[in-house]
């Protein structure tokens, strides 16, 4: 569990959380392996649920979706970005 922790911080460091408040038009800075991004993504979505559920009952947890979107979004764009393209053809 420890383990999981480390890799996602890292990941939101290395996504650039705050420079995306300064800066919209960013690309993500993707230095991880992809299943390091699969796995802060099955981290990330059940976080997101969590603070969502959080925030249907109280508005003091609207922060927490929207950093948790931010991030969600940069690992699957990292995650899109780094996957191998495949065709239909094969």
């Amino acid at each position: 569990m420890a383990s999981i922790r480390i890799a996602i911080a890292a990941l939101m460091l290395a996504s650039g959380v705050a420079a995306a408040a300064a800066d919209e038009t960013r690309a993500p800075q993707c230095t991880h392996s992809l299943a390091q991004y699969s796995e802060a993504i099955r981290h990330l979505e059940a976080q997101f649920a969590r603070a969502r559920a959080l925030a249907d009952t109280n508005p003091l947890y609207e922060s927490d979706v929207g950093y948790y979107a931010s991030v969600l979004a940069d690992a699957r764009e990292c995650l899109r970005m780094g996957a191998p393209v495949t065709t239909a053809a094969r």
